[in-house]
């Protein structure tokens, strides 16, 4: 509808005049990743809930999510509230906020530092729940 050129992953690689580049393959989501300015966890809009938003975090990008986030609920309601995801109702409403996203550098910066800080945040977990559990065993 809007006259733009894409491309499928699965079928052919982008060229200089792809403007959408659709992601269907496995294994290569780091690379997708790593190419955006924003990203949008797009199974996050059906009601089976949301992919990880875990590895758009750690490379500092800016994230949109919809409403359905129950199987990552925890790391959800942390990126909002450190200023790097921004939760929308619905798919219009991801679509409208990509849209202010990228044609504002400097929130997207600001986000994607509140990104890297809150998974620089969360480091050492698994080294605290051991540490935890050997407290714990040495009590019994």
């Amino acid at each position: 509808a809007h006259n733009l050129r894409g491309a499928r992953r699965s079928e052919r690689l982008p060229d200089a005049q792809t403007q959408v580049w659709l992601g269907d393959s496995m294994g290569e989501m780091a690379a997708y990743i790593a190419l955006a300015d924003v990203v949008i966890v797009g199974g996050s809009v059906l009601k089976f809930g949301a992919q990880t938003p875990i590895e758009a975090l750690a490379q500092g990008k800016p994230v949109l999510i919809g409403p359905h986030t129950y199987n990552f609920a925890e790391v959800t309601r942390s990126g909002i509230a450190a200023g790097a995801i921004i939760q929308c109702a619905d798919a219009a409403a991801l679509l409208t906020e990509a849209r202010l996203l990228l044609a504002d550098p400097a929130r997207r910066e600001r986000m994607g530092a509140a990104a890297h800080a809150l998974i620089a945040s969360s480091r050492g977990a698994t080294d605290r729940s051991l540490a935890l559990l050997e407290a714990f065993l040495q009590r019994r």
